[in-house]
């Protein structure tokens, strides 16, 4: 069996010392709450991948990648 890689973007910020991570509601009602996430293509690099989605989903564009999970 291939393993599929998947790339989630945790978006996470500090307020008033309470961490909040970043969510949206996905167009389509049933498929709920989401975080940005993607199939990760064999030539694709996840780190880049990880951006992409974040910059498309959420409209965020000045963020740092603090470090990438197995």
């Amino acid at each position: 069996m291939k393993a599929i890689r998947k790339a989630y973007g945790y978006v996470t910020n500090i307020k008033e010392d309470k961490t909040q991570v970043l969510v949206f509601q996905h167009p389509i009602a049933e498929a709920g709450i989401q975080i940005p996430k993607r199939t990760v293509k064999p030539e694709e690099d996840t780190k880049y991948v990880v951006v992409r989605e974040i910059e498309e989903e959420t409209g965020l564009s000045n963020f740092n990648v603090e470090s990438l999970l197995a």
